[in-house]
């Protein structure tokens, strides 16, 4: 079924941005801003009624998020500026008719961490609703019809929380070098390691190397993939256990062999889409 969005660019000169979009034929109205403009949201109809919202890295490394609630709209917002220095973006959802209520957000925030909890995202939330809020049996269709329209809203800013294939659904998959046991599939312009591929911590000799993160950052990020429990230790290997997505093939090429590598030449014939 074919669905169309209206975006409105509220600042001409910094489209990308700010912006607020919505599929008209439903009440969901998002609001998209960066960092550096999330006060320009204030000015935009709605923004203060009772929202869900996302806040979003923007690292090829790594995807991160942290999900949150707010019966004030994106003045909630204020205090993970102060606290947060994650995130670089966020996605704020509300009702046009604010008929969301304290209730309903909670049960949103409790839906989304479950499903982020099984994408490749790594969830940064302390409170990972462990209980899920108890609502009216006649509520639920309601919800569940406002969760169905805010994962299409964020699958239209390239947030897929649904990284596992269908079972019959064809996939070209993309191998490294015979000595590693691992495997990556391109979906949605996304580059993904499947479920099962075998990873590595960065080697110790690169601890002496003239990038100093390269060290830090890979352990860091695999002991984030491992607390969220995306990667276990299986018989002294790390595997991975979902689906992981990444901007661009050089870091699931690096996640792989514990080095620095050129993710288009290290996987056979994936350079033969480059510029598709």
């Amino acid at each position: 079924m074919q669905k169309t969005i209206t975006y409105l660019y509220p600042d001409e000169k910094n489209a990308a941005n700010l912006k607020m979009y919505q599929d008209r034929t439903n009440q969901i109205k998002a609001f998209y801003f960066t960092r550096e403009s999330y006060k320009k949201v204030y000015e935009l109809p709605c923004s203060l009624n009772y929202a869900i919202y996302f806040l979003f890295n923007d690292s090829e490394d790594e995807s991160v998020v942290y999900i949150g609630q707010s019966v004030n709209g994106i003045q909630r917002i204020e205090e993970h500026v102060r606290r947060k220095d994650f995130w670089t973006y966020g996605i704020l959802f509300v009702t046009d008719n604010n008929s969301f209520d304290k209730l309903s957000i909670d049960y949103l925030e409790y839906e989304f961490i479950q499903k982020f909890k099984k994408s490749s995202y790594v969830l940064t939330n302390k409170d990972l609703r462990l209980n899920k809020p108890n609502i009216s049996v006649y509520d639920i269709p309601n919800i569940e019809t406002f969760i169905s329209q805010i994962k299409f809203l964020l699958s239209a800013e390239g947030i897929d929380i649904d990284e596992q294939q269908d079972r019959n659904e064809l996939i070209k998959y993309y191998y490294p070098p015979t000595k590693h046991n691992a495997k990556l599939f391109v979906k949605d312009g996304r580059f993904i390691l499947a479920a099962g591929s075998e990873i590595k911590r960065p080697l110790e000799s690169t601890k002496d190397w003239k990038d100093k993160n390269h060290y830090k950052r890979g352990n860091a990020i695999i002991n984030s993939y491992i607390a969220n429990e995306k990667v276990k230790e299986i018989d002294g290997k790390l595997i991975t256990q979902v689906n992981l997505a990444f901007k661009a093939p050089s870091a699931p090429a690096d996640m792989i062999t514990g080095l620095s590598e050129n993710g288009w030449k290290f996987f056979k014939e994936l350079e033969e889409i480059r510029g598709k």
